[in-house]
């Protein structure tokens, strides 16, 4: 009896994987020239050059790329049509992008102070050099204080447009004491109490400092690095970046990289408002509840914190007793505008609520100035993209805006760190 021998190929069930670049969605899908537009897909170049991404055949800078999504903006003149990418001849073809034109100009853009150069140079405001600055508030005069960063020094721009300097030697260090003597290291924001001293979120010294209105720099709370509560120098903070005064001379404080709110007496006692340490997202009550980066603070005419929470890409609310909601934002990085709740934001900064009870926003990536209305909508009240121009508010360019400020007469000063200049928002 003969063996029968039967040959079996064995079909290969391995898909071949496609190295083809491809499109998924993008978003927003309509918008005026110049809108930042996120492209999702596949198989992108991490290079931005490689890159060649057209809007209806007109190619677009791509300014932020990895393997699933592309950042560009939408070009000028090139109307409505299909958005391509081709990587090593290889096209792919996504949705249509819709031009819309935008709506009239409410606002008015300008530079308040600073030339544009680096460095530390009192005088006329238009005169005058900034290094970072990256916080500012109004005092009961008028006066704008400015946290200037990288000159480690507390800044003064008078009513008249003088600027000069309030404390800080322009060194980095600590000492308190006399404020022409006086150290920071990296100050980072800061607020006025009613009594007219000013408080500072000096960071890279992890301390909250006190600059009275005879000009005595005192440190209030804060040793070393570290997350503890206590009293004065028993207290520690990981990285204090904002504060805010409230009426009874409590100050409260962003901690970011310890993902907290903190309250510090006018004694100097520290406890935790709210946060748990971790960072993540989580409304509720306290300590049970979670941040993440949080970067701005300012407080509501009800008593309320609202927190800008920087890598949440949210605006969080905190009342007296600690209770802790989303006012905004959906929780993923982009920008979109509408519904509060829906709406997204990339690295909310810095916070200020206006006369009419309307949340500002000044937004480090988009480079925008954001609002969130009392009725629960998200505009952007100022900007298009990042770079520097002054003009009508919705071609208006700021680069990475940290901090605002709004004054008795809705003027909106902004802390612009890259431009090293402190701009301002006006009706018109």
């Amino acid at each position: 009896m003969g063996l029968l021998f039967i040959s079996c190929k064995k079909e290969d069930d391995t898909a071949e994987i496609s190295t083809l670049p491809s499109i998924t969605s993008i978003w927003p899908d309509s918008g005026p020239e110049m809108t930042i537009v996120t492209i999702n897909g596949k198989n992108f170049s991490a290079v931005p050059g490689e890159n060649q991404v057209k809007f209806n055949g007109v190619d677009a800078a791509v300014i932020e790329a990895g393997d699933r999504q592309l950042q560009v903006v939408s070009p000028k003149g090139a109307g409505d049509g299909k958005v391509t990418i081709t990587i090593q001849e290889q096209l792919a073809e996504g949705p249509v992008y819709t031009y819309k034109t935008p709506p009239p100009s409410e606002y008015l853009v300008s530079t308040y102070a600073g030339s544009g150069t680096a460095g530390l140079l009192n005088g006329p405001a238009t005169d005058a050099q900034f290094r970072n600055p990256e916080g500012v508030a109004i005092d009961a005069q008028g006066n704008l204080i400015v946290a200037d960063r990288q000159n480690h020094t507390i800044r003064k721009i008078s009513t008249t447009g003088d600027v000069t300097t309030i404390a800080g030697d322009g060194t980095a260090g600590f000492a308190d004491g006399a404020a022409a003597t006086a150290k920071f290291s990296s100050p980072w924001k800061v607020a006025l109490d009613k009594q007219g001293n000013i408080f500072v979120a000096d960071r890279d010294n992890f301390k909250i400092r006190k600059i009275t209105p005879a000009g005595v720099v005192s440190t209030l709370a804060g040793s070393t690095a570290g997350f503890a509560d206590g009293t004065g120098g028993a207290a520690k903070f990981m990285q204090p970046l904002d504060v805010v005064a409230d009426d009874q001379g409590n100050v409260y404080v962003a901690d970011n990289t310890s993902h907290r709110i903190r309250k510090v007496t006018a004694a100097g006692v520290v406890t935790t408002l709210a946060g748990d340490g971790t960072a993540g997202y989580q409304d509720g009550n306290g300590t049970a509840t979670k941040f993440r980066n949080p970067s701005g603070l300012t407080l509501d005419p009800d008593g309320n914190i609202i927190v800008a929470d920087r890598l949440n890409h949210r605006i969080r609310k905190i009342t007296p007793a600690g209770v802790v909601t989303t006012v905004a934002g959906a929780g993923t990085s982009g920008l979109q505008e509408g519904d509060a709740l829906t709406a997204k934001f990339a690295d909310p900064y810095g916070v200020e609520v206006d006369a009419a009870g309307n949340i500002l926003v000044a937004e480090l990536t988009n480079a925008r100035i954001r609002q969130v209305s009392i009725s629960g909508q998200v505009t952007t009240l100022a900007g298009s993209s990042a770079g520097f121009a002054d003009g009508l508010s919705n071609s208006a360019k700021f680069n990475q805006p940290t901090d605002l400020a709004v004054a008795a007469d809705g003027k909106i000063y902004v802390a612009e760190v890259t431009n090293h200049r402190i701009r301002a928002i006006r009706k018109i």
